[in-house]
């Protein structure tokens, strides 16, 4: 019986080690797609050229292949806590959401991309909602996204390295081929930025 019991706890961690290494490389090939890029131009330009790409004309080629590349960000809600500077989280919120009490009327939030941004103004977080709400006037969740509500209208599908996800937000810098991926935890939000392949939708092939 012991003897099983091994082997069943062997079996497992041998499936969990399995799947965590599909899982690095998928991430790991959505990074590669993407670090080239960044040696030649900032990250800011990258954005501004996916999100001025179409997301409704494709090429003959990702007609047959049946998908096409697009810049894949994760956004989510700031915890003050997780900050030493107030700054910071001012800037980070800034990065995600909408800002209670409105913006900075400069850019004062930097990353190591050369890429800013402006800080929200302060707001007192305890009593004040923020990142609560997107704007299909839902709460978000994992496994929604925001997108070009021109393409892709609230509600629909979209479908990125075989894996579903439902629109339920837009943004201002969120068009053509530039999606942005909810998560409840910043880190993996973070870390969630890459070249993704999308699945052309049968509607606007």
């Amino acid at each position: 019986m012991t003897k099983i019991i091994i082997s069943l706890i062997s079996l497992l961690i041998i499936a969990l080690a399995l799947a965590w290494a599909v899982n690095y490389w998928q991430i790991s090939q959505q990074r590669l797609r993407l670090f080239p890029l960044l040696f030649v131009k900032p990250l800011e330009e990258i954005k501004n050229d996916y999100a001025q790409r179409s997301c409704q004309e494709f090429s003959q080629k990702e007609k047959e292949q049946g998908y096409f590349i697009a810049l894949v960000t994760g956004y989510c809600r700031p915890q003050s806590a997780d900050f030493t500077a107030r700054h910071d989280f001012l800037c980070a919120v800034g990065l995600n959401c909408s800002c209670p009490n409105g913006r900075q009327t400069v850019n004062d939030c930097f990353s190591s991309y050369s890429f800013s941004w402006s800080s929200c103004l302060d707001f007192d977080e305890t009593i004040v909602p923020y990142c609560h709400q997107t704007a299909s006037e839902t709460q978000p969740q994992p496994g929604q996204i925001a997108a070009d509500w021109n393409c892709f209208t609230p509600g629909s599908i979209i479908n990125i390295e075989n894996q579903d996800y439902q629109v339920t937000d837009k943004g201002s810098a969120i068009t053509g081929r530039r999606f942005d991926l909810w998560f409840d935890d910043c880190r993996h939000a973070l870390s969630a930025s890459g070249l993704y392949r999308i699945k052309i939708p049968e509607k606007i092939e």
